[in-house]
């Protein structure tokens, strides 16, 4: 099967003419078909429809179709058409999903982080009924660690405060978080906001009517 080349048409769109081209093989691991795959995704990803991407890439939908299956390899005028309406660069299609260089860490995907160290004050915390830690950053990160934690109705890390090293950021998502830093009292609502330094005495509870559930970032890692 010859392969097609994908040319501007008298519309303003691309179309395709059968043009002098290598033959395009039905290879799962083809250059094609990692263009098709990674053009599918981000398509997805911005929930267009093939339509929806054709027009405003103003390309045809047919030749989208046939990109994403493998069949035709795009011009690199096509792909900067495609890159632009995806709001990405050309390297996107060439560079590795971000789920293979780890750098994505997916809601279901978060590893819970589990209490039963007696030398580590924060994990035996988290034995604490109606507290439960994910860890919400990629393991090769070096010095930030970000936790997703959600406290039960009434829940807390207990009526001590803790220390350590390091500074601490941290935004509610749901609920009222009740934080104490030294000598001070802070509520947060969602989209709020803190940060202190890790060595001042702290803890915090859930004073919601319903789960309490944030964001906190420790640097450096403190789980």
């Amino acid at each position: 099967m010859a392969k097609t080349k994908a040319v501007a048409g008298g519309n303003g769109k691309e179309s395709r003419q059968s043009g002098r081209e290598n033959v395009v093989k039905n290879d799962a691991g083809s250059p094609e078909k990692a263009i098709g795959v990674r053009l599918a995704e981000l398509r997805k990803e911005h929930r267009y429809s093939i339509r929806k991407l054709a027009d405003r890439a103003g390309v045809s939908a047919s030749l989208i179709s046939d990109v994403e299956r493998g069949k035709v390899e795009p011009s690199i005028s096509t792909l900067k058409r495609l890159s632009d309406a995806l709001g990405t660069t050309l390297t996107y299609f060439f560079s590795e999903p971000a789920e293979r260089t780890g750098r994505v860490v997916r809601a279901g995907e978060r590893v819970v982080l589990r209490g039963g160290d007696a030398n580590n004050e924060l994990r035996s915390a988290i034995e604490t009924d109606g507290i439960r830690f994910e860890l919400a950053s990629p393991d090769q990160t070096e010095s930030i660690e970000a936790i997703f934690g959600r406290y039960e109705v009434g829940a807390s890390l207990g009526d001590e405060p803790v220390t350590h090293a390091g500074e601490e950021w941290g935004m509610v998502l749901k609920g009222r978080l009740k934080v104490w830093v030294g000598d001070e009292i802070h509520f947060l609502d969602p989209g709020d906001a803190i940060w202190y330094p890790s060595t001042t005495p702290h803890r915090m509870e859930n004073v919601a009517d319903g789960p309490t559930e944030y964001i906190w970032i420790d640097t450096p890692k403190s789980f």
